[in-house]
């Protein structure tokens, strides 16, 4: 009973940890899903032993498996967004002495949506490679749109110029968002070449057929490119 308490001790412990870890680097809107549970118990071993498969294991996923306190037995490693470079998973292996053997248990944290794999998956390949079950491959990262270069006929991606309105520029994203050189915010939206600028109101504007030309409806804008 007492070794019961203890791993949910050390569990609710190393949920803690990582959920502040995380979240500390976690950028709006997110969220941290968790998996707990797994747990496997040694009838022989030593903490040596479970401490050198918990750093393999989690090395073997995420980066940088360290203990969190020397001689704790509290194994912790990260993953990181290759976009961001922030930590966006992580996972906790936790060893203690039972009797002649140890016992040891599995917590994981993954931010959501920045990552293609859940913590249930991490967890279960972590664990699979501590005990020497198969494990899956979790999905990998996809690969990051490139960002539009020149003109395009087909995005509003870029900085644009007012002709008529000096000192007036447009900063579009290529997820439809608009922000102008004071910090006023809008969207935008582009059917075949017909353009809806939401702006100060709603504003239905033409883009020249080099994508370098945006106007009409009061507006006449020029693409950096």
């Amino acid at each position: 009973m007492a070794g019961t308490r203890r791993a949910r001790r050390y569990a609710l412990l190393a949920v803690a940890l990582v959920a502040t870890l995380l979240w500390s680097g976690a950028s709006a809107p997110a969220a941290v899903e968790f998996s707990t549970g797994i747990r496997y118990v040694y009838d022989g071993g030593s903490m040596t032993e479970c401490s050198a498969k918990a750093k393999t294991a989690l090395d073997a996923y995420l980066s940088g498996a360290a203990e969190s306190t020397p001689g704790s037995g509290e194994w912790v490693a990260f993953g990181q967004n290759g976009a961001t470079g922030s930590a966006t998973s992580a996972a906790t292996v936790r060893c203690y002495a039972v009797g002649k053997g140890y016992v040891v248990t599995f917590t994981c944290a993954v931010q959501t949506p920045d990552n293609p794999y859940n913590a249930d998956a991490l967890c279960l390949d972590v664990a699979h490679n501590f005990s020497g079950k198969p494990v899956t491959p979790l999905a990998a990262m996809p690969t990051p749109t490139p960002v539009p270069t020149g003109c395009s006929p087909t995005n509003l991606f870029g900085t644009w110029a007012a002709d008529d309105k000096p000192g007036l520029t447009l900063a579009m994203t290529m997820t439809g968002e608009v922000t102008d050189s004071d910090g006023v915010s809008g969207n935008w939206a582009l059917k075949g070449n017909t353009a809806t600028l939401t702006y100060y109101g709603n504003h239905t504007m033409t883009l020249s057929a080099d994508g370098k030309h945006l106007s009409g409806d009061g507006y006449h804008l020029t693409r950096k490119c």
